[in-house]
């Protein structure tokens, strides 16, 4: 009884002494791997519920469609789990778990309008930043520990002066190029796992996944919510170690089975069967990040899904899962158009003219469905990360370098701030960061937003004051 109130019950029912019996059998089974389970499993530092414990800086190129993304409700409290808006749809059955920041001022420094000064300066906060400076994903890197940052992309080509991550020591114009080819990237970050396979370590896990299944007959004598809530942090916290006591390839869901990408060396346009493979590709990645963070080989990631210049066709992005979104779209009302201005209430807004696919005038519905399917991606990343018991003390940030689109301008910014940090940080949450208006009133920007995100990853006492917090 006293190892059941460490994980916060309350005294149950005589039936259910069954249960705890066969968990209790279970634990004293992997006493031999974790002596001291009563008392950890009460603590923070086996928990981790005191702060986000590793964090993904997701971007995507071209911005949004603003009034097919705005959410559809006011600021405030998330009110349900009805669709918030056209391209944030797939994000609907995770909107406990996320903050949507609307009208947030993305802070790239001068010279905007061309878009390798903005992407340069979207994670920087200056597009000519200095080369004894870095990124903030370098930043909390730096100070996290030894292991950097993983830098991932998808297609992003070969010029390395539109690269939105930026380690110290390095000329802004020559950042390193993220990997772009997963199965290359997987074969790397397996290195990294040292050899497993033997009867302890199998052993191990047998005893681990024994532990959790019954959580889930402990789970049902748990009345009140906040044990609930405590269990769930404890349930994820044995998955860490259940992974970790693997320590092989398989455990960490390394995929070196993909196709490399098909747009690294080439120089003509992609094939119709090269675009298919874009979603699969960023799934890909996306599996290789959550490996290494379930591994503990990176408390930091970024991916940058390609650049939004590098070629039209790409760009446009004509695979099957983003046209069948175009389809959507239309059927909800959507409709296409051909130039800027107002169309009864509704101003059009430069960036859905503009937003740099092979025409150049995509309309409403084309970029629209690509930001529906950029979202998609964020829920499958929510997703896998909860399958590995990750997502409560992750943080995944996603965002773009493009605000309301008038040359490329940093005002009404959409960024996404979705998994959690160990409880400390309330989501399902809608915040108006601004006015929306280029170039008009400014509350928040993502100096600030950035300079959160590193202080609930413990990161107090970062170079430059203008990370100075206060959105979240």
């Amino acid at each position: 009884m006293k190892l059941l109130k460490n994980f916060g019950f309350a005294p149950v029912r005589e039936s259910t002494n069954q249960s705890r019996r066969r968990f209790l059998h279970n634990l004293a089974r992997a006493g031999m791997l974790l002596p001291l389970a009563g008392s950890m499993l009460g603590q923070r530092v086996f928990a981790q519920t005191d702060g986000a414990q590793r964090v993904l800086f997701l971007y995507y190129p071209n911005g949004v469609v603003p009034y097919n993304w705005l959410p559809q409700q006011g600021t405030g409290s998330i009110s349900g789990s009805q669709e918030l808006s056209f391209g944030l749809g797939p994000l609907a059955p995770w909107h406990s778990r996320m903050i949507v920041l609307q009208n947030l001022t993305l802070d790239i420094g001068s010279g905007a309008g061309a878009h390798y000064n903005d992407m340069r300066g979207i994670l920087t906060g200056n597009n000519q930043i200095a080369y004894g400076s870095a990124s903030i994903d370098h930043l909390i890197a730096e100070q996290l520990g030894n292991e950097g940052v993983l830098s991932l992309g998808v297609r992003t080509g070969s010029r390395s002066d539109i690269m939105i991550s930026k380690p110290r020591n390095t000329d802004t114009s020559m950042r390193p190029i993220p990997n772009n080819d997963p199965a290359d990237a997987a074969r790397k970050l397996a290195v990294g796992i040292a050899g497993g396979g033997s009867q302890a370590s199998g052993d191990k896990q047998a005893y681990y996944e024994a532990i959790l299944n019954d959580f889930d007959s402990l789970a049902d004598v748990t009345l009140e919510n906040a044990r609930r809530d405590k269990l769930t942090l404890h349930e994820n916290a044995l998955k860490r170690l259940r992974d970790l006591a693997g320590n092989q390839v398989g455990a960490c869901s390394f995929n070196t089975n993909v196709m490399s990408d098909p747009y690294y060396a080439a120089s003509n346009p992609l094939t119709p069967t090269e675009w298919q493979m874009f979603p699969h590709l960023a799934r890909a990645q996306v599996d290789n990040i959550v490996g290494a963070f379930s591994c503990g080989l990176h408390r930091v990631a970024t991916l940058q899904l390609s650049k939004g210049d590098e070629n039209g066709n790409l760009v446009n992005y004509s695979y099957d899962e983003c046209w069948q979104m175009a389809q959507d779209a239309i059927s909800q009302g959507i409709q296409h158009s051909s130039s800027s201005g107002t169309v009864g209430s509704i101003t059009r807004w430069y960036n859905e003219f503009a937003s740099h696919s092979a025409s150049h005038r995509p309309g409403d519905v084309p970029h629209t469905a690509q930001v529906r399917w950029y979202h998609s991606l964020l829920a499958y990343t929510l997703q896998q990360l909860d399958n590995r018991g990750l997502l409560d003390d992750t943080l995944v940030v996603m965002f773009s370098e493009v605000g309301d689109g008038s040359k490329h301008g940093g005002a009404a910014g959409a960024v996404t701030l979705a998994g959690g940090a160990g409880g400390a940080l309330q989501m399902g949450r809608i915040i108006n960061c601004g006015d929306g208006i280029n170039n008009g009133q400014r509350i928040y920007g993502t100096h600030q937003l950035f300079g959160d995100v590193a202080r609930y990853l413990g990161v107090n006492n970062l170079p430059e004051s203008h990370w100075s917090g206060g959105v979240v």
